[in-house]
């Protein structure tokens, strides 16, 4: 795979990640791995805008009624860039299965670019 195509891949696997976990309703924010950029937030363009300025991030994701001051999350995604694209996805805590684990949409993604 070309490296134009795998962060087309990368950035097509975020995006379904974004949209599945504001579709559950949740707030999201992204850590760049130096500072919080985005906190609490709705804005899906702007989600997708904050990342990919490292060589990884963590989408944050905060549930209803979080303290917007708190910029700890509840729970987290783990992107890590530059490896096969589809495995964009690193790591993420095991709250999050029901909306971007096994039989979502983001797991058809990822099988869809898969080996």
């Amino acid at each position: 795979m070309s490296i134009k195509m795998r962060q087309l891949v990368e950035r097509e696997i975020a995006h379904q990640v974004i949209v599945d976990l504001l579709k559950a309703g949740y707030l999201l924010g992204v850590y760049d791995g130096e500072e919080v950029t985005i906190h609490h937030s709705k804005d899906a363009k702007k989600i997708e805008a904050a990342l990919f300025t490292t060589d990884g991030d963590w989408i944050f994701v905060y549930t209803k009624g979080d303290d917007k001051k708190d910029s700890r999350p509840q729970y987290w995604v783990r992107l890590v860039y530059g490896n096969d694209g589809w495995d964009v996805i690193n790591d993420y805590t095991v709250h999050l299965e029901p909306v971007i684990g096994k039989g979502t949409a983001t797991e058809r993604l990822i099988e869809k670019y898969g080996d």
